[in-house]
C-alpha cells in the first residue's frame, strides 16, 4: 500500500508536468514542424540561471545590501565586478549557441531493450569556436563537445528501447553551459525523426525448418563449413558459433565466420513458427535470420503478404530484421 502510494506523483510534480506540457506545446506552435539542415539564429534560444547561476545572483544581492549598509566603497567595487561578469556570461553563453548549424540527425539500429545510438552532425558557420555543446534526447544527454569552424562535429546519444516497432523521436535538444555553468541556453528541434527497433532475437527458439529451393547457378559447390575467419562478437550473433576458445586466450569475444557453401535458397517464414503470440514468432525469426547470415546462407523471408526476396549480406540481413519491425504496423 505505501509503495503504490509513494509511486504516485505528488502535488508539486502534477504541477510541473503540467507545467512542461504547456511549454512544450506552446514552443512546439512557435517553431513548427523544421527540415534539416537548420542554423540556429538568437531569437529562437532560450537562456535561464542555473541552480549555480541563482546562488551567484542571491551572494551578488546580499553582497550589495551589506555594501549599502555599511557604505563600503571596496564592497560595492566587488558587487559591481561580479554583477558584470555574470551579464558577460549571460551574453556569451547565449552567442555560444547562435549560428550552430544542425547538418543533420540519424538514428542507428538497435534490438529491442538495447539502447539505440541518435547521432547529431553539428558545425559552426561562423569563426569563432562553440565549446561545451550537449545534445539531448528522450532524456538522454552526450558528452560536450567543442565545434571549430569549418568542421562537423557528431554528438550521439544513447535512448532506451522498449519493444520493437517505429520509434518516434521527440524533439532534439541542444544546450550550453558555456563559459561559468552560470546559465544554460537551449534550443528545441523538431524534425519528425523515426527510427526501427528490431525484434529481440529467442534464446531459445526452435531448430530452423530447411526449406530450400532450386540451386543458383553459381552454385560453387561449397561446403557450408569452410572456415572463413572471426569478426568482433555482436549482440544476436549465436552462441553456437562463438570462438570460445579464442574468448578464453585473450578474453575478447569474437564470432566464427563460415563461407556460404551451396547458394541454394532457404525461405524463413512466418508460417513456419508455432508460438501463440506474435511478437514470440517474429524473435524467432529474428533468431533465424541472424543465423542463416551467420552461415553464409542464401535466404528469402515470407511475412504473410510481405516477401523480400532472397539474397546475402548485412544489408540484406538489415532489411529483413527492419520488415520484422514494421510489420502489423500499418494494419495497427
Amino acid at each position: 500500500m505505501s509503495s503504490t502510494a509513494s509511486a504516485r506523483p505528488t502535488l508539486l510534480q502534477r504541477i510541473g508536468n503540467l507545467g512542461a506540457a504547456r511549454v512544450s506545446r506552446w514552443v512546439r506552435k512557435r517553431q513548427g514542424q523544421e527540415t534539416l539542415p537548420v542554423t540556429l539564429r538568437a531569437k529562437r534560444l532560450y537562456i535561464l540561471p542555473t541552480l549555480t547561476g541563482i546562488t551567484y545572483g542571491i551572494v551578488v544581492v546580499a553582497m550589495l545590501l551589506g555594501s549599502m549598509n555599511y557604505n563600503n566603497s571596496m564592497g560595492f567595487a566587488l558587487t559591481f565586478l561580479l554583477a558584470a561578469t555574470g551579464l558577460v556570461a549571460m551574453h556569451r553563453c547565449h552567442q555560444n549557441l547562435s549560428g550552430v548549424n544542425v547538418e543533420q540527425a540519424s538514428a542507428g539500429h538497435a534490438f529491442a531493450g538495447d539502447p539505440m545510438t541518435f547521432t547529431v552532425v553539428l558545425s559552426e558557420t561562423g569563426q569563432r569556436t562553440k565549446y561545451d555543446i550537449r545534445a539531448s534526447l528522450d532524456g538522454s544527454v552526450s558528452h560536450a563537445h567543442d565545434i571549430e569552424p569549418g568542421l562537423a562535429t557528431s554528438l550521439s546519444v544513447a535512448i532506451p528501447t522498449i519493444k520493437r516497432g517505429i520509434l518516434s523521436l521527440p524533439r532534439i535538444g541542444l544546450s550550453t553551459r558555456f563559459p561559468l555553468s552560470l546559465l544554460r541556453c537551449w534550443v528545441w528541434i523538431y524534425a519528425d525523426q523515426k527510427a526501427l527497433v528490431w525484434p529481440r532475437p529467442a534464446s531459445d527458439a526452435p531448430v530452423r525448418p530447411k526449406t530450400h529451393t532450386d540451386q543458383s547457378g553459381a552454385d560453387k559447390g561449397r561446403g557450408e563449413e569452410d572456415f572463413a575467419g572471426l569478426r568482433d562478437y555482436q549482440r544476436g550473433d549465436s552462441s553456437r558459433r562463438v570462438a570460445w576458445k579464442a574468448f578464453a586466450r585473450t578474453g575478447d569475444m569474437k564470432t566464427r565466420m563460415f563461407d556460404g557453401g551451396s547458394l541454394s535458397t532457404t525461405w524463413i517464414d512466418l508460417a513456419a513458427t508455432s508460438a501463440a503470440d506474435i511478437e514470440t514468432r517474429l524473435e524467432v525469426l529474428c533468431r533465424w535470420i541472424i543465423d542463416a547470415h551467420d552461415a553464409g546462407e542464401r535466404y528469402g523471408l515470407r511475412l504473410g503478404d510481405t516477401i523480400v526476396e532472397p539474397a546475402e549480406g548485412l544489408a540484406h540481413r538489415n532489411a529483413c530484421l527492419d520488415a520484422l519491425a514494421v510489420f502489423g504496423e500499418s494494419s495497427a
